[in-house]
């Protein structure tokens, strides 16, 4: 390939990329705009230390995952706030009526970041482990019940094989432990679901967890022929809780109360679906020659 015909193609793949973030950008910024009016008035009920400072700051800081899109090899995209997290925690600053800051935080910074009060709340999946001093609301977010897949001709062709097998997952999912307990399987994690598909894809790990919807859609897709479905109805094993710091029972109650209301009014079932189909795209997008940076 000459070099004339090389940054031509890299030319299209960066507008590829570009185009790809902005879609994704305007959808999620819809859907997060749409919902606002759509959830239940929370107002009412009381705040503790925690969202009231926020309120009276004028803006609710939410530590999210973030991770690059897929980009071409020579042209890497900065980590972006994951929109899943970004969609609930701004359903969670619209309740209260302020504007949101979000933070984007590796894995690492995250309890640092809210131990040390610089964000209010964590809005990342579910925890690697438990730390002192970080309270978590009951009930999770992430409700959907899970699948596994592997390569059609591949070495692990039944439940049974997965003992000791890697298993891709993304960071923050509730599948990582699930596969764990239920098959005795070694769960990779990777920087976010699209990176987890990836590496699946690679050949990094025999199986890759994800949810149910987000995997369907995907293996209606001609690429992914050569995978199937291993086993359903996984379940995750942790909560995808919001997480503050100890002590603020009043607000962890009114951050409870706001997932019973979403979960009985059909908001994260449309936040998950809107997941589904972010991941699926970015995921695609993988086959244009687009790479995932970690």
């Amino acid at each position: 390939m000459t070099e004339r015909r090389r940054s031509k193609r890299g030319l299209v793949l960066a507008g590829t990329a570009l185009a790809m973030a902005v879609a994704v950008a305007v959808a999620i910024a819809g859907i997060g705009g749409a919902w606002a009016f759509a959830t239940p008035v929370l107002s009412g009920l009381p705040k503790g230390p925690v969202l009231a400072q926020a309120i009276e700051r004028g803006r609710l800081i939410v530590g999210v995952r973030r991770y690059p899109r897929p980009a071409p090899p020579e042209a890497p995209t900065p980590p972006e706030p994951d929109g899943f997290d970004a969609t609930l925690a701004r359903q969670l600053a619209a309740s209260l009526g302020v504007p949101l800051e979000l933070v984007g935080l590796d894995p690492a910074a995250q309890e640092a970041a809210l131990s040390e009060g610089r964000v209010d709340l964590l809005v990342t999946g579910v925890p690697a482990q438990s730390a002192h001093g970080i309270a978590a609301a009951p009930g999770s977010y992430d409700v959907g019940r899970g699948l596994l897949v592997a390569l059609r001709r591949g070495k692990v062709q039944d439940e049974a094989a997965l003992r000791g097998a890697l298993v891709c997952v993304g960071e923050g999912s509730g599948y990582a432990g699930a596969v764990s307990q239920r098959y005795g399987a070694q769960p990779r994690s990777y920087p976010s679901s699209v990176h987890a598909a990836s590496a699946f894809m690679a050949g990094e790990c025999a199986a890759l967890a994800e949810d149910g919807e987000v995997l369907d859609r995907l293996m209606q897709n001609e690429e992914w022929r050569f995978y199937q479905p291993l086993a359903s109805g996984l379940r995750p094993s942790s909560d995808a809780a919001i997480r503050l710091p100890e002590g603020d029972a009043v607000s962890r109650d009114y951050l409870a109360a706001a997932l019973r209301r979403w979960r009985a009014d059909g908001t994260l079932d449309k936040a998950r679906g809107a997941r589904a189909g972010n991941l699926q795209f970015e995921i695609t997008l993988l086959k244009d020659g687009l790479v995932c940076h970690s």
